[in-house]
């Protein structure tokens, strides 16, 4: 081989070895830039979406609960409620001084117009069993009424959109009687979520009655994986605060890269009035009809936060691909936090994303005094 030859050899290799080496490091360096893998409110459409006040969990003289259900229905109706699930205990009741004596039943609290003069203009059904309605008459933009039950075998579960409901009832977790009455409500077509976890963890009113934290973890995100229709936790936004947010934090950090869990609001009343700071669900529906309302509840499309003279108006989350930045656009608020793999990280109506890897992110909004939950980002 010539002098001439080899040089030239040479050189095609060392260009091509070059090459090959930047090419690796182009593709090295486009596989470490951060995405937004999971985005809860991808789905909403922010030009047509209305933003509905609910309360998913609430209880009359049926079970536990002191106001008659027509006086519920009135209460919540008159504090400017779109959204109300009446999930009366499915298998007790405690009577009070002064309220008659009733008989414990599986029965769930419906139809409304056994307590309401108002009648319904829509009422859906699955097979016969009616899942929801909706009053034009109660309320400003009338009312869709969810039919539901709170499922009383700890650790307690909401059930929404369907009539199931079981006699028996122990006071310490049993797995058994838990896939039974998830699958009770995955086959009629509800929906569902773990009522106040917050209270069987360490720290909680019921910790008694509940598991050591790991355990909680386990048992809580192993079902929701399990059954598509149990759509995460409750959170009540009161003295509990604290446990809550722990628990919400350990169950996205373990599962919410493969699973969604979402968070739902209610203020659980047990009382005569809604109260003052009452913790309430902000949907994100297109209309008051069931199959919106469903989609919103299914999809994450919802806040959780307390009442407020003005509530915060979600009007847009944009997610900016190239720019690798989260912008909220909110009316009503006084700040914004975001919460990274369970730590305070940054605070601003936007963030960067660009340096962040393997990162559960959401944010919390300050309104009035109160503090707004929102769904969770995954980004890596």
């Amino acid at each position: 081989m010539s002098h001439t030859l080899v040089q030239a050899t040479r050189i095609l290799v060392m260009f091509s070895l070059l090459l090959a080496a930047g090419l690796s490091v182009t593709v090295l360096a486009q596989a470490q830039e951060a995405e937004v893998l999971k985005n809860p409110y991808a789905g909403v459409n922010w030009e047509q979406v209305n933003q509905y006040t609910a309360n998913l969990h609430a209880h009359t003289v049926k079970s536990d609960g002191r106001a008659l259900p027509e006086e519920l229905i009135s209460n919540y109706a008159d504090a400017g409620y779109d959204i109300l699930a009446i999930t009366d205990h499915d298998n007790y009741h405690t009577t009070r001084e002064g309220e008659p004596e009733t008989t414990p039943t599986t029965e769930t609290t419906w139809p409304w117009t056994e307590w309401v003069e108002e009648e319904p203009s829509e009422i859906w059904a699955i097979d016969g069993m009616e899942t929801s309605a909706f009053y034009p008459d109660l309320g400003e933009r009338g009312m869709l009424a969810i039919r539901g039950n709170e499922l009383t075998c700890d650790p307690h579960t909401v059930s929404l959109f369907n009539d199931c409901g079981f006699s028996d009832r122990i006071r310490t977790p049993d797995a058994e009687r838990d896939h039974e009455r998830m699958t009770c409500v995955d086959e009629k077509g509800g929906l569902a979520y773990w009522a106040h976890p917050g209270h069987y963890v360490p720290g909680g009113s019921w910790e008694d009655r509940g598991f050591p934290w790991q355990e909680a973890v386990e048992y809580f995100g192993g079902f929701i994986t399990e059954y598509d229709c149990l759509l995460g936790i409750e959170m009540q936004l009161g003295g509990e605060r604290e446990v809550e947010e722990e628990l919400l934090d350990r169950l996205l950090a373990e599962y919410y890269r493969d699973h969604d869990i979402f968070i739902k609001g209610s203020d659980d009343t047990h009382a005569t009035s809604v109260a003052g700071d009452a913790t309430l669900t902000i949907v994100l529906a297109e209309e008051l009809t069931e199959d919106a309302v469903r989609h919103a509840l299914k999809n994450g499309h919802n806040f959780v936060g307390s009442r407020v003279e003005a509530l915060p108006v979600f009007n847009e989350i944009a997610v900016d691909e190239d720019a690798k930045i989260i912008s909220l656009d909110i009316a009503n608020h006084d700040g914004v936090t975001w919460i990274a793999n369970g730590e305070r990280h940054d605070e601003g109506d936007s963030i960067e994303y660009a340096g962040m890897e393997d990162t559960v992110l959401r944010f919390e909004v300050d309104a009035g005094g109160a503090v707004f939950y929102s769904q969770a980002f995954y980004i890596d």
